[in-house]
């Protein structure tokens, strides 16, 4: 019997290390091919723009933009002029009808300040609704609530 074993073991001496190297080879394949797979990455949420009119009918709008400028609203607080762009901007209130082109009203910014003073309304601003192209006179604006784009 002694024989017997000293065959077998003789006979098996390549064979548990090549299994195990074909073994490692499949496994670092895997890993390989799973850290080659394209990862997709899932869209930002956006919401719309709220803009509410005068007569109390809301718009969500997409993509509210002031056309033809560089996206500022324009403050005018005591005598002084301040541009406020529209991205630090998170909502626009306006408090009471206006003179002038300018209205009354309290900026909210995204930062969670605030600015009070006359906004310049004498300009459109548009968008896209779910019907298509939007856009509406600033002075018929209510309440403007910023989204995202």
């Amino acid at each position: 019997m002694p024989k017997m074993t000293q065959r077998l073991k003789a006979g098996c001496r390549g064979r548990p290390t090549k299994v195990l190297v074909l073994l490692a080879c499949f496994a670092c394949g895997l890993l390989v091919a799973a850290g080659c797979r394209r990862v997709e990455m899932t869209p930002p949420v956006t919401y719309p723009s709220v803009v509410t009119s005068r007569a109390g009918l809301a718009f969500f709008v997409r993509s509210l933009r002031i056309p033809g400028t560089l996206q500022e609203l324009r403050l005018k607080q005591g005598g002084t002029l301040t541009w406020v762009p529209l991205k630090q901007v998170s909502a626009v209130r306006f408090v009471k009808p206006g003179r002038d082109n300018y209205r009354p009203a309290i900026i909210f910014l995204t930062d969670g300040g605030r600015l009070e003073g006359e906004v310049f309304v004498d300009f459109l601003i548009e968008g896209a609704t779910d019907m298509g192209y939007w856009n509406m006179s600033m002075l018929e604006v209510e309440r403007l609530e910023m989204g995202t784009h």
